[in-house]
């Protein structure tokens, strides 16, 4: 029997200022869902506060450098990627792929990258890269499965709390040129 959850069409577009509300929620609970057993409640509230505040999320949405995509399912926002843009030939940062805890392995999250790089080679990226959890290989081999590679470890500090990160990079050669 199929699961009429991966049949829904999923619009992948451009974000807008109404999103920031959808963006915001979706961005708390997804990153407590990966990440909230790492942090006492206190230190979760305090960093959800910090980075996924409406206002925060809307300054965000509104500068230049920052391109946001979102996945649409049924008219609703339930997922959205970041990117941080560079110079043709420079390095895409891929800043956050988030989607709806509920919706997780449905497809959302390889839509969304695919549009994103569409973007990043159009604005001639040489490459993206991006950091993932350690502690998550699903999200590991997902990336992998792009054509990322693990290119070394980071880490990141939030009060008490120090955070192993892989750092994974993807390069974009030249566009294939036809033989005679």
């Amino acid at each position: 029997m199929s699961d009429p959850a991966k049949e829904q069409t999923i619009l992948v577009r451009e974000a807008r200022p109404a999103d920031v509300e959808a963006i915001a929620d979706i961005g708390r609970r997804s990153f407590t869902w990966a990440f909230g057993h790492l942090y006492q409640e206190a230190g979760l509230a305090r960093y959800l506060e910090a980075t996924y505040a409406v206002g925060k999320i809307a300054g965000s949405l509104s500068k230049p450098a920052n391109l946001y995509l979102v996945a649409e399912v049924e008219g609703a926002v339930r997922g959205f990627l970041k990117l941080k843009v560079a110079q043709p030939g420079a390095a895409w940062q891929v800043q956050k792929l988030y989607i709806d805890p509920d919706l997780i392995q449905r497809g959302l999250g390889g839509q969304l990258m695919r549009a994103g790089e569409a973007r990043m080679l159009e604005g001639g990226a040489g490459s993206a890269w991006l950091v993932v959890y350690t502690g998550n290989a699903r999200a590991i081999r997902f990336y992998t499965d792009l054509g990322y590679e693990v290119t070394g470890p980071v880490f990141h500090d939030f009060e008490e709390l120090r955070v192993e990160f892989k750092r994974m990079e993807r390069r974009y050669g030249p566009a294939p040129t036809a033989r005679p």
